[in-house]
């Protein structure tokens, strides 16, 4: 049994404040700009998309990947969500709201009637 909270029972607020805890604690608030915060993502993605730089789509199907190879990749998805919720923090973005109009906009700009079908 994981020492962790799972996705289904930590909210987006637990993990926010676990992220402004550790910045506030290490005065690193003021480096923690959107525009550095920013830049961050994109590093983090980049780090991430390395690990799938030269590899075939079936080298990642379930099975193939080694839990040693799974934990990096989970090590870096977390990079890339730190500095989005210090970035969220950062602009008072309220993160779920946000994937939820987006959703919404989503299913406008892709009906199911007109995607499924293809």
């Amino acid at each position: 049994m994981s020492q962790y909270k799972t996705d289904d029972i930590t909210t987006v607020q637990e993990l926010k404040k676990r992220m402004h805890d550790f910045t506030d604690a290490r005065n690193w608030t003021t480096a923690h700009n959107p525009k550095n915060l920013a830049m961050s993502i994109a590093i983090e993605a980049a780090e991430l998309m390395e690990h799938f730089q030269w590899g075939q789509i079936d080298d990642y199907t379930d099975g193939k990947v080694t839990p040693e190879k799974r934990e990096e990749i989970a090590m870096e998805v977390a990079d890339v969500m730190v500095y989005l919720l210090s970035f969220c923090r950062s602009l008072d973005i309220d993160l779920s709201t946000a994937v939820m109009k987006k959703m919404d906009k989503n299913e406008l700009r892709f009906p199911v009637e007109e995607w499924s079908k293809k």
